[in-house]
């Protein structure tokens, strides 16, 4: 069991909203599986406590996080899809 003493700064939930027609296969298939994704690159808290719910749909795909450790935004960029900011909606933007 983990425990965490102290205040965690970065700990809110989140939410984004991505079109579908924006993606390659490739990456609606990496935003799936963002868990094991991230640890192929080295990113930090890949940890299943971390994982985002993603629920793909006919035209979008969308996430929540109710625990935004995992950095959904740089795991975006690095799989290529935040190259145009306009093609994604944060849950801030609403």
């Amino acid at each position: 069991m983990k425990v965490r003493l102290g205040f965690v700064s970065n700990s809110s939930s989140s939410s984004f909203i991505l079109q579908k027609k924006d993606l390659t296969e490739e990456q609606i298939e990496k935003i799936k599986n963002h868990i094991e994704e991230g640890k192929k690159m080295g990113m930090k808290y890949v940890e299943k406590e971390y994982e985002w719910s993603i629920r793909v749909y006919t035209n979008i795909i969308d996430g929540y996080t109710s625990m935004d450790n995992f950095s959904m935004k740089e795991f975006l960029q690095r799989i290529g899809v935040l190259k145009d900011y306009k093609k994604i909606r944060w849950s801030s933007e609403w």
